[in-house]
């Protein structure tokens, strides 16, 4: 399966789940490749500072990805595609390869208006590639907010799949980023590394 995170909005948390659903999938035992695609290349920081080789890391920035993913993707059960924030030829691409496209939507007017963009974009080049499914993912959400109980109840206008689980704000995902770990590794038994784990389970 190849899974990618889209928005066309920076700062959502796209690398943060990639990196994150990236382990949880290896943890399944399978082969798990992530694709960097983004100029700035977060993941490939990450990496440098990554201790152990939970998946392997890719960074690919042409435009050409769907000439190439083949190649890349060769070998392993699921490729996690980390997407720039933008609406251009990378993304298109990007979705054009996937099987699932997630758009993570953080809590606030401004995310869930950006996402429509995405929603359309992903509709739209689904009668290229019939087998593209796209799915809205709450996320930087803060806990015991009236915004962020809101906030699905605005998504499902956009009348695409929703998933029940939802990514809060929480510390353990800076500290694990620190300490160079996926959260589930950093803190196992922690309220974060369970949100992954009912991420990957739900996807899954």
């Amino acid at each position: 399966m190849i899974i990618s995170l889209v928005n066309q909005k920076g700062g959502v948390g796209k690398t943060t789940i990639a990196i994150n659903l990236a382990y949880a999938l290896a943890q399944q035992g399978d082969k798990v490749l992530l694709i960097d695609t983004d100029h700035q290349g977060s993941v490939m920081h990450f990496k440098k500072i990554d201790q152990h080789n939970h998946f392997d890391v890719v960074h690919h920035t042409q435009t050409d990805l769907t000439q190439h993913i083949r190649e890349l993707t060769q070998g392993y059960r699921h490729t996690v595609i980390d997407a720039p924030p933008a609406v251009g030829d990378m993304i298109r691409s990007v979705l054009l390869v996937s099987n699932l496209a997630i758009v993570p939507v953080g809590p606030s007017p401004l995310d869930i208006w950006s996402a429509r963009e995405m929603v359309h974009l992903i509709r739209e080049l689904r009668k290229e590639k019939r087998n593209l499914s796209g799915r809205l993912l709450i996320c930087r959400k803060i806990v015991g907010t009236r915004v962020g109980r809101e906030v699905r109840e605005a998504l499902e206008n956009y009348q695409m799949d929703i998933f029940q689980t939802e990514i809060h704000q929480r510390i353990a995902y800076v500290e694990a980023m620190i300490a160079g770990m996926p959260v589930m590794a950093y803190a196992p038994q922690s309220e974060a590394g369970q949100e992954i784990k009912n991420l990957c389970t739900e996807l899954l």
